[in-house]
């Protein structure tokens, strides 16, 4: 049979974007302090960028800097980075299971195959979530044992996957400097394997530490503040980022394809921020209509709003919500507060919907007040909550803690023991 080449013309519908929405939505998804750099960037490369500082009596780094951070907890963060990874809903549905069965130093300690078993979800989607929750940051995160926490790391630190996992099989010969017999096993030269070696001792062993670590500075971009008569109101802080513009000439007078395509940028970039601040000021609104209980009180309290009906009362994609509330904050009472922190699911309540806010609060209230010969179980908390009419399962409840850094009862318990053991040093006088 004689082959025969020809041509046919399809007709498929797709969505582009043009270089002023791509720009858009790049600057609206950066951290403000991303921002604010990759604008000190262009500018001094772009002499079409007019960039004018915005004056004021206090500055946005200044509140910053002067003000305590509320940082994000646990929980949140990790539904923040898998929610940002846009993975088919069985995938993202495993991952924040798997959340949920983290131990308090970050590890997974229950087998994927007893998880399959228990929960009827297939093992493939559990893995396919595992990675997912893997690649969430602090790095080692989901590890299910000291290898595959050092393997994560090695991984994140430019190692190749095959040889970080090859490299943990065999500590033992890095701890003893064996480099003629891991360069025989691994195949590999002797400067790569110390530098592996180095990576190894400077690595810690478990994905979350009890060490502290420097607070990274938020910068606020809104400021809410409680008006009287019970109103709220939400304005962009001065100081946080300047205002673009760019310089005042005409395109037609530019003479070279570099300086139009300089030009262009310019304008880009100045549209790209101002849309950026319409459309946090928008959400900001918005925050402070719903949770003015929180911001007219003690800063007790968060209505349980979900993304996807925040996203529909503003009619706004739920991608482009999330990509406003990535590394944005607002400042309310002295205190930096992240946009996502008001965004959560509601959990059934006696009297209606309670945010996990409000439960996280309540469950380190009765933490506080246990007795320390008998530290209160996840069971009993649960119990307790129950009684108060809050629908939640024990397991919700050992996540909640989990996230908050609260020890087990177990572990409160031995803590309080080795404190009162420890040797007490008495002044006598002379």
């Amino acid at each position: 049979m004689a082959m025969k080449s020809g041509m046919n013309l399809v007709q498929r519908q797709g969505i582009a974007l043009s270089p002023m929405m791509r720009q858009s939505l790049s600057i609206l998804r950066m951290p403000t302090h991303a921002l604010a750099d990759e604008i000190a960037r262009e500018a001094e490369e772009n002499p079409f960028l007019v960039v004018e500082p915005q004056g004021g009596t206090t500055a946005a780094y200044d509140h910053a800097l002067a003000t305590t951070a509320a940082p994000e907890n646990l929980l949140d963060n990790l539904h923040r980075q898998i929610a940002m990874q846009r993975l088919d809903p069985a995938t993202e549905a495993a991952a924040l299971y798997l959340i949920g069965e983290l131990r308090e130093d970050g590890y997974l300690d229950m087998a994927l195959g007893d998880l399959a078993g228990e929960t009827g979800a297939p093992l493939d989607v559990l893995e396919a979530g595992l990675d997912a929750l893997q690649r969430c940051e602090p790095t080692g995160i989901g590890a299910r044992n000291l290898s595959e926490c050092l393997e994560l790391q090695l991984a994140e630190a430019g190692i190749d996957r095959s040889l970080a996992h090859a490299a943990t099989q065999h500590l033992g010969d890095f701890a003893e400097a064996n480099w003629a017999k891991l360069g025989r096993t691994l195949g590999q030269a002797p400067e790569v394997l110390e530098r592996i070696a180095a990576l190894l001792r400077g690595f810690g062993s478990t994905p979350i530490t009890d060490a502290s670590s420097p607070i990274d500075v938020v910068i606020p971009e809104l400021v809410v503040e409680a008006g009287p008569q019970g109103k709220v109101t939400v304005t962009l802080l001065t100081g946080a980022l300047p205002r673009l513009s760019t310089m005042d000439v005409s395109r037609r007078s530019l003479e070279t394809e570099e300086q139009r395509s300089l030009f262009d940028r310019a304008g880009r970039m100045s549209e790209g921020l101002t849309a950026r601040r319409d459309t946090v000021l928008r959400i900001g609104t918005y925050i402070a209509a719903t949770q003015s209980a929180f911001f007219l009180g003690q800063h007790e309290t968060l209505t349980p709003v979900t993304r996807a009906d925040a996203a529909s009362a503003l009619a706004m994609h739920a991608s482009t919500l999330g990509r406003a509330l990535a590394g944005k904050a607002l400042l309310a009472d002295n205190k930096v507060y992240p946009l996502s922190l008001f965004f959560s699911r509601a959990i059934p309540g006696a009297d209606g919907a309670i945010s996990p806010f409000d439960i996280q609060r309540r469950i380190r209230a009765l933490i506080g007040g246990e007795s320390a010969d008998a530290p209160l179980a996840d069971e009993k908390i649960c119990e307790v909550l129950r009684k108060e009419g809050v629908d939640i399962a024990r397991r919700t409840v050992a996540k909640y803690r989990k996230c908050m850094r609260i020890p087990s009862s177990f572990g409160r318990r031995r803590r309080k023991v080795s404190e009162t053991d420890r040797p007490q040093t008495v002044l006598r006088g002379k």
